[in-house]
């Protein structure tokens, strides 16, 4: 597993939370009832992205991303964010501003992803 594996599996895995975040709390307006029911849709909606983007990247031959790392980043994407621009965003007839944020919730991926790609590095130099 190198880093860029990492890196581009953490950006896909926060773009994917964020568009499910989306679909489910904003478009669907589904209503979490509680700070536990927030939470555990968010953690819910991290695996599920983490699950799907560890498969899309094994159809596509690509090196498997362990879901050890890809749950953590999606849930911390999910929090920092996603959450904020979500729950306080405008309408939905704002398109820009909802189009925006997968791209932002990448960006959110791959810095989140960045600490496991450089533990891991060093781990696996040491091992060699």
């Amino acid at each position: 597993m190198e880093r860029p594996h990492i890196l581009i599996s953490g950006a896909c895995t926060g773009m994917l939370v964020a568009i499910f975040i989306i679909v489910v709390f904003v478009i669907a307006q589904i209503d979490p009832g509680s700070f536990a029911g927030l939470f555990g849709g968010f953690l819910l909606l991290a695996s599920l992205s983490a699950v799907t983007v560890n498969k899309i990247m094994k159809q596509f031959g690509r090196t498997e991303v362990s879901l050890k790392i890809l749950i953590p980043i999606g849930f911390l994407t999910s929090i920092t964010a996603v959450f904020g621009p979500v729950m306080g965003g405008p309408s939905l007839s704002e398109t820009s501003y909802w189009i925006s944020i997968p791209f932002f919730a990448a960006l959110g991926g791959a810095f989140w992803s960045l600490p496991f790609a450089g533990i891991l590095s060093k781990l696996l130099m040491r091992v060699r």
